[in-house]
């Protein structure tokens, strides 16, 4: 990998190889194998806080980089430990939605597969419950990734699993966690697990919510606030932004009745880029889907629809039809709002 400073505006001159407490070999193998060389900020900061068993509670954008600011710590804390049992859970990861979780745990297994007898789970809805526990029964379940109500419900259903040795507890997107209504489960989460572990709160907003979580949920956490500068262009002076810094971001401002020709000029001009296209409710998924696909001018385009209401089957094709295409469109609610 080249070893020249870094000029990509998005991370920081902090290579992963150089945190302290360090990194174990084999996980910067498995970065340096990923394309990953230096750090985010918010990787930067949080990967040693949790590598130094601190709970940590961290205000940063989507896209900012916080999947591997936790993976990261969370492989290395478990790699500190003697080889689990198989039902002996050592972590467990909490986001929001099907399509996130199935993202957490893809990133994972490359850091996971360093960990001799540890094996993730993947614990989400749209599929029978039966299938996860006999999946689990057979294979074990020492990192559980997933949805909350999933979560909660192989918890309660599954005495086998011993959480008395747990060693970290992620909670990603708190806020859509609350948001989307999942407190009662999330607070039945955590009332299983020991007291005595390392805990993660990742969010993208700080809600009067959020901070009860925080509460309730971190022992004496330290507060990372991960804000991107940038010069406004009006003035010279640095302002403080939660976007990204390799994002750029612009607008445009229409009458209501030009919105759809906008939409279809937009869509047109970008015909060579991956896009998000995001509706209110499942029902304009629907109809946009419908009538974008009947104008010639948009024939060649691949047009992808995902939301809460389709099958899980069919939210994971279309999730995995978008990562393949070259270009095309992704039609979808804010189930897709985050992370992706």
């Amino acid at each position: 990998m080249d070893s020249s400073a870094n000029t990509n505006k998005a991370l920081t001159d902090k290579r992963f190889s150089d945190l302290k407490p360090p990194l174990s070999d084999v996980i910067i193998e498995a970065l340096e194998q990923s394309g990953f060389e230096f750090c985010t900020p918010v990787q930067a900061t949080t990967i040693p806080l949790l590598c130094s068993f601190k709970d940590v509670a961290v205000d940063a954008a989507t896209g900012s980089g916080k999947t591997l600011a936790f993976l990261v710590p969370l492989v290395e804390l478990l790699r500190r430990l003697s080889s689990p049992k198989p039902y002996q859970v050592l972590g467990v990861i909490i986001s929001p939605t099907r399509e996130l979780s199935t993202q957490i745990y893809n990133v994972a297994q490359p850091f996971v597969s360093t960990l001799p007898n540890v094996n993730s789970v993947l614990l989400v809805g749209g599929r029978e419950v039966k299938a996860d526990m006999k999946i689990i029964e057979e294979e074990g379940g020492n990192l559980l990734i997933g949805t909350p109500g999933r979560l909660s419900d192989i918890m309660e259903r599954m005495d086998i699993l011993d959480f008395r040795d747990l060693e970290i507890l992620i909670l990603d997107e708190a806020d859509r966690l609350l948001e989307m209504g999942f407190q009662k489960q999330v607070n039945y989460i955590i009332s299983r697990l020991p007291k005595q572990r390392r805990t993660g709160l990742f969010s993208a907003t700080q809600t009067e919510g959020v901070e009860e979580l925080a509460k309730a949920g971190l022992r004496n956490p330290v507060r990372v606030g991960v804000q991107a500068q940038s010069k406004s262009e009006s003035s010279n002076e640095l302002t403080n932004s939660k976007i990204p810094s390799g994002l750029h971001l612009e607008y445009l401002e229409c009458e209501t009745d030009k919105k759809s020709s906008q939409l279809v000029d937009l869509l047109i001009e970008n015909a060579d880029k991956k896009l998000i296209v995001y509706f209110m409710t499942c029902a304009s998924v629907d109809y946009w889907g419908l009538v974008l696909s009947k104008i010639p001018a948009l024939e060649s385009i691949t047009l992808i629809p995902i939301h809460g209401d389709m099958k899980q089957n069919a939210r994971d094709k279309a999730l995995a039809s978008f990562t393949e295409v070259s270009s095309g469109v992704l039609l979808c609610t804010d189930v897709a709002a985050r992370g992706l």
